[in-house]
């Protein structure tokens, strides 16, 4: 089924803008307001008891609206640290009782004596959202979705396989990772595609940050960097001209994840077919990217 470009737009809005923007209004207004209204508490001329109360009171209806009767758990990993602290605060050790604590209550997680679900919402953050949605380049976005895995493959996997050189490293780590998604077509070839995109992407901005002396690279440059251009109005153009591709890279890779296909056909090796048939109805667009800005980066090499 062909769309006309205002019908694709109007799908956009309807299917995909709109349905986020509320969701995620849904979600924070709450906790934005109980900001505002602890700043404000702060501000005002009363005492430090008051401040404190106030403070906690924002905490714990922070606590349930986002794990509701969970938050138990939560308060109660806080009151044995508490506990543990006040019990050995005249030891030198409270730091080891405190550790072995906390890795305690993570082992009864972790082997199910809480709730999977449940463990799930309150094991910490995977991904950073906005540095996907809004990524200053490729390599952020990996290295903010999933970040256990992102963690445990850079220190097991890429920094293992670093004497083979950076690109053969990333290819062998990126297969690693399709490997243990599971041997899917589809997934392999957008994991082995990031791979490319993501060295490339890496030397270049590396290259052109060492010409100009820009904070260009990949990751945010740090306060104490020794580029002389930092905030220069031509250094925020190419460092939004990079995400403007990686949103791009996103949105060709995404194409692949189409709803419409049902299981029984991604078992009868639908997929394959159906990623090879995606990427060439839009011409290999994301990859033909990908070698421009190889070629661009040997000529300035």
């Amino acid at each position: 089924m062909e769309f006309s470009r205002i019908e694709f737009f109007q799908e956009l809005g309807e299917s995909c803008v709109l349905p986020t923007a509320q969701q995620g209004v849904e979600q924070v207004w709450q906790l934005l307001l109980l900001c505002l209204l602890c700043r404000l508490l702060c501000r005002l001329g009363l005492s430090s008891s008051v401040k404190h109360f106030g403070s906690v009171s924002a905490g714990l209806y922070a606590l349930y609206l986002f794990f509701e009767q969970s938050m138990v758990w939560v308060l109660m990993l806080s009151m044995l640290c508490y506990t543990v602290l006040f019990l050995n605060r005249h030891s030198s050790s409270r730091g080891i009782f405190l550790s072995a604590t906390i890795l305690i209550y993570l082992l009864m997680g972790e082997l199910h004596m809480i709730d999977t679900v449940t463990w799930h919402k309150m094991r910490g953050k995977l991904v950073k959202p906005l540095n996907v949605e809004l990524p200053r380049s490729m390599v952020l976005v990996v290295t903010s979705w999933n970040i256990p895995m992102s963690r445990w493959l850079n220190i097991y996997v890429f920094k293992s396989a670093l004497k083979l050189g950076t690109f053969s490293s990333i290819i062998v780590t990126y297969t690693a990772s399709a490997l243990l998604h599971g041997l899917s077509f589809h997934l392999g070839a957008v994991l082995l595609s990031l791979g490319f995109i993501t060295y490339v992407e890496h030397v270049l901005r590396k290259r052109l940050a060492a010409i100009f002396s820009a904070c260009i690279l990949s990751k945010q440059c740090p306060n104490n960097c020794h580029h002389q251009q930092k905030k220069e109005l031509w250094v925020y153009g190419i460092n939004l001209a990079f995400s403007a591709m990686a949103i791009f890279h996103l949105t060709y890779l995404g194409s692949l994840f189409d709803a419409e296909v049902d299981n029984l056909a991604a078992e009868e090796g639908y997929v394959a077919n159906h990623t090879i048939q995606k990427w060439s109805e839009l011409n290999w667009a994301g990859h033909w990217l990908v070698f421009g800005s190889w070629l661009f980066y040997r000529l300035i090499q």
